[in-house]
């Protein structure tokens, strides 16, 4: 299933010597799998992070999404390595693709999508939902972002997930009223921190711990550029779409998983 994946990464060390795992930018390797992250496949490929809503939902990004057909899709859960199976992971078909009707291709506003799987997710050890939450925009709390993004901008994406520290409060002076949107939109992230998500992190969720549990306060939609002076990077607003989350698949199950209690 992941034969494409190792022609890519065969045809780059070949090329350009052996891929480096420094992917995000900045950030470190992962121990393992994050349980509620989600891989957005199409044709075996990784395109987009997503975050596990519930047992038959996955969160993403409408831009990851918008051009594509349920049968073009597929997720993927329990995944560590994009070449190598892990331990529990589980590719799943997608059935339906919900796209906020008011998104908006060129300001990116409501890039958020929901995903409606053929079979419901198994939760366990290695996969599992995330509640969300209200971000804490303070500066007090930091944030934890995971992806297989790219190292630069053009870059394949990683062979094994990445994760970084997130700070709190962001600067997006250098975004335009159009572009950024605080109402719909998340700003976070500094030059100074020396890491960005970058291609293939959009979908993916940022994380906060508020009060001891683990949050989806944003999923990355859109920066510009990543590497040593990236700005800060937009995550829709997860909280913004409550009552459109309840429409489409209800309310998350109760209370939050153990797992992610602190």
């Amino acid at each position: 299933m992941k034969l494409t994946s190792i022609l890519i990464a065969l045809f780059f060390a070949l090329t350009a010597g052996m891929p480096s795992e420094d992917r995000i930018y900045g950030g470190t390797q992962a121990t393992g799998a994050v349980p509620y992250l989600a891989s957005i496949v199409v044709n075996q490929q990784h395109i987009c992070g997503g975050w596990i809503y519930d047992t038959d939902w996955v969160v993403t990004a409408a831009n990851c999404v918008y051009d594509y057909l349920p049968s073009e899709l597929s997720v993927i859960v329990g995944q560590y390595s994009l070449i190598q199976p892990d331990l529990d992971e589980k590719v799943i078909n997608v059935f339906k693709i919900n796209i906020y009707s008011g998104y908006n291709d060129t300001t990116m506003l409501h890039d958020i999508a929901m995903l409606q799987l053929a079979t419901p997710m198994t939760f366990g050890v290695h996969v599992n939902y995330l509640p969300y939450e209200e971000a804490d925009e303070t500066g007090t709390v930091t944030g934890t972002f995971s992806g297989w993004g790219g190292t630069l901008e053009g870059n394949l994406p990683a062979t094994k997930l990445r994760t970084m520290t997130v700070d709190f409060p962001g600067d997006c002076s250098l975004y335009t009223q159009d572009e950024y949107s605080q109402n719909y939109m998340l700003c976070a992230g500094t030059a100074t921190a020396q890491s960005s998500p970058c291609q293939y992190d959009e979908g993916s969720p940022l994380i906060q711990t508020i009060n001891s549990i683990d949050y989806a306060v944003g999923i990355m939609s859109k920066n510009k550029g990543c590497g040593a002076d990236a700005v800060s990077t937009i995550y829709t607003r997860l909280t913004a779409y409550y009552a459109w989350f309840n429409e489409i698949a209800g309310l998350q199950p109760t209370p939050a998983p153990a797992l992610l209690k602190k």
